[in-house]
């Protein structure tokens, strides 16, 4: 046992050395170039009692065909396109959003008892004159609103974990400006969930099955367009798939957002983008390095941001599918 501290530890400081040496340029900060409202309610994304989550009308749910895990919590994602103009597809990648486009992102940890939730926070993105603006707003305890927070904060949270006991964690909300450390592209932000791949899924609306691109068509959210050329990430969840699938699936949602070209660590050896080929990618060349990474909590915790906890389903994905790796 005693050694195998020693091998992770001096595998964790070699990591570092690795980590450090290929992210030592800091880029400048990305800032807004709009100014916004107090409170989340002046967006009126929400019908009624907020604390419901029901979308207002001309406000629609995105799903996503594999999440970003953010200490377990669960997330609802919002898309407002202004009225009379529509999001227009280009591929498997982000569609092109018209000006004014709001995507929320709420979370929230469900508790006993139907229809019984803490809100934790609301994350918004909105596109002004040509450029991707961040904000975050942190819930009250009456969970009737939510406040725009100009720096992070810390929220203690109890829910009910996955084998059924009562975890509590420290849940952090970031502060608007710490958005660019994964939704950095270049020096702009950029959304990361709603690409085309992620939305090309089969979703329940109006109490039937369909296809959700479809879906946002028939609303008129989306332009009319052919979705047949369109793939569809794999769900990281789904144990019927091949294990390559998931584990690359989970590596493009929880950390591609910075390992990729133009990303926040696009100058590392890594690109983990599901689309990368086998040998573009440095995943056997890091396989050690990204199994340290994501198996320790602390400062060279990856991902960096979001999370609190260990992913233990996800570290567990990760391990099985490198050590199938020659």
């Amino acid at each position: 046992m005693t050694s195998t501290k020693h091998f992770l530890a001096a595998l964790l400081l070699l990591t570092i050395g690795l980590y450090t040496t290929s992210c030592n340029t800091a880029p400048l900060p990305v800032t807004n170039n709009m100014v916004f409202a107090d409170k989340l309610s002046a967006y009126r994304l929400f019908e009624g009692d907020m604390y419901t989550l029901q979308p207002a009308a001309g406000v629609e749910v995105l799903d996503i065909a594999s999440a970003l895990f953010t200490d377990y919590a669960e997330k609802q994602r919002l898309v407002k396109v202004p009225a009379g103009q529509t999001i227009v597809l280009a591929g498997n990648g982000l569609p092109v959003f018209p000006e004014g486009t709001i995507l929320a992102k709420t979370f929230y940890y469900s508790k006993a008892g139907a229809g019984r939730r803490e809100i934790i926070e609301t994350r918004l993105l909105i596109f002004k004159d040509g450029q991707w603006n961040a904000a975050t707003y942190r819930w009250d305890t009456t969970q009737t609103e939510a406040n725009l927070l100009t720096d992070g904060a810390v929220v203690p949270v109890t829910f009910q974990n996955a084998a059924g006991n009562k975890q509590t964690i420290a849940y952090q909300v970031p502060a608007g400006k710490d958005c660019a450390g994964c939704h950095r592209s270049g020096d702009a932000l950029t959304p990361i969930g709603p690409t085309a791949q992620h939305l090309n899924i089969s979703v329940t609306r109006k109490g039937g099955s369909l296809n959700q691109l479809t879906y946002l068509m028939q609303q008129q959210i989306v332009q009319q367009s052919a979705i047949s050329s369109i793939t569809t990430l794999p769900d990281y969840h789904d144990t019927s798939l091949p294990i390559a699938a998931r584990a690359r699936a989970y590596l493009q949602m929880n950390c591609a957002h910075c390992h990729q070209p133009g990303g926040a660590a696009g100058n590392a050896s890594l690109n983990l983008l599901y689309t990368a080929q086998d040998g573009e990618t440095g995943i056997g060349y890091n396989k050690q390095h990204i199994l340290v990474r994501m198996s320790v909590m602390g400062a060279y915790h990856m991902p960096k941001t979001g999370t609190t906890v260990l992913d233990e389903e996800g570290v567990r994905l990760i391990k099985q599918y490198i050590t199938s790796l020659p």
